[in-house]
């Protein structure tokens, strides 16, 4: 399994529980959300979950997407459809 080439990620604004992941090689974020039922099952801040998230998603992909080639990983997540990482993608 190949690791995600993330180059930053943001919240969306007006939204809590979304953010927008930017990989390398990609002109389009994708759009990840924790589900707010998720999030309250989380003993970790705000701030703990933005600076964890990346390593949330690579948890999410290695247990979801071991048939993606590199580089082809989340092309069908979109506003209305995004990554959902769950509250088991956050612990160590």
């Amino acid at each position: 399994m190949s690791n995600l080439s993330i180059s930053h990620h943001e919240r969306v604004e007006g939204h809590p529980h979304r953010w927008h992941v930017h990989l390398h090689g990609r002109d389009k974020p994708v759009p990840v959300e924790l589900p707010p039922d998720e999030r309250m099952s989380l003993e970790m801040t705000d701030e703990e979950i933005h600076a964890y998230l990346p390593s949330a998603l690579q948890k999410h992909l290695e247990e979801n997407r071991d048939d993606q080639l590199p580089g082809e990983e989340y092309h069908d997540a979109s506003w209305d459809a995004p990554v959902r990482v769950l509250q088991t993608h956050f612990m160590a």
